[in-house]
């Protein structure tokens, strides 16, 4: 399935997304992969997004629009970041 953010970019492998919002506390997270969904909070990679991941990534209920958008992605940022 193809998942886009609130500037229609399209969501890939090591994505960091603003929620804009906060779930436990945390508004930032990690896409590990997108087909099956890992989703992963960013303070800490090791802990799974416990909730519905679909539900995450659709349109709000209340304004269906797109709150969520991404800001980095993981892996460029390791390779920017290591010369």
């Amino acid at each position: 399935m193809k998942y886009l953010d609130k500037n229609q970019k399209e969501l890939k492998k090591g994505d960091i997304i603003n929620l804009h919002q906060t779930v436990n506390g945390q508004n930032m997270f990690v896409v590990l992969n997108t087909e099956p969904l890992d989703i992963r909070y960013a303070h800490d990679l090791q802990r799974v997004y416990e909730y519905d991941k679909e539900e995450m990534l659709s349109p709000s209920r209340f304004t269906g629009e797109v709150d969520w958008e991404i800001v980095n992605n993981l892996y460029q940022f390791i390779f920017v970041n290591s010369f």
